[in-house]
């Protein structure tokens, strides 16, 4: 059995990941709490609130459906943010495990987000600066992706 080694440093492609992953949770968190996700006029929208001039409107269920997805690429996001650190810091797990589990976590987040997103940009017009922090922040997310996977390549995981 060969064994495996793993080039961990905060200058190397970890920690390239882990600044990636930094910025895509800063950038996703200020994005997602926001109301700048869709400005028409006076109207502001976000995911969690709306600031409509003199009318209420109930939510349609793909804006649930967007809501729920981009939640989920958000918890997804967070999650491989902890794995990259438990990979880079803690050194009595299994790097075999975590590498792997950061791979499968963010693939699957950056579809997570990209689903919600399409939702949501195909059903809104005027969309603004919240719904781009997002998008930039998935797209790091999918960059982070691909060199967590040339990473555990790499560590021949």
């Amino acid at each position: 059995m060969a064994v495996t080694v793993h080039e961990i440093s905060f200058r190397g492609l970890a920690g390239t990941i882990f600044i990636l992953l930094a910025m895509s949770v800063i950038l996703f968190v200020i994005g997602f709490s926001t109301t700048g996700w869709s400005i028409d006029n006076d109207n502001h929208e976000g995911l969690w609130e709306r600031c409509v001039c003199g009318k209420s409107m109930p939510d349609d269920v793909w804006f649930e459906a967007s809501r729920a997805l981009v939640t989920l690429g958000l918890f997804g996001l967070c999650c491989s943010f902890v794995l990259i650190s438990i990979y880079m810091c803690i050194h009595s797990v299994s790097k075999n495990s975590t590498l792997t589990a950061l791979v499968i976590v963010s693939f699957l987040s950056v579809i997570v987000m990209a689903v919600g997103f399409a939702i949501y940009g195909m059903n809104r017009s005027g969309l603004a600066w919240s719904f781009a922090f997002t998008v930039i922040a998935g797209i790091l997310t999918l960059f982070a992706s691909i060199l967590s996977f040339v990473q555990m390549r790499k560590s021949v995981v």
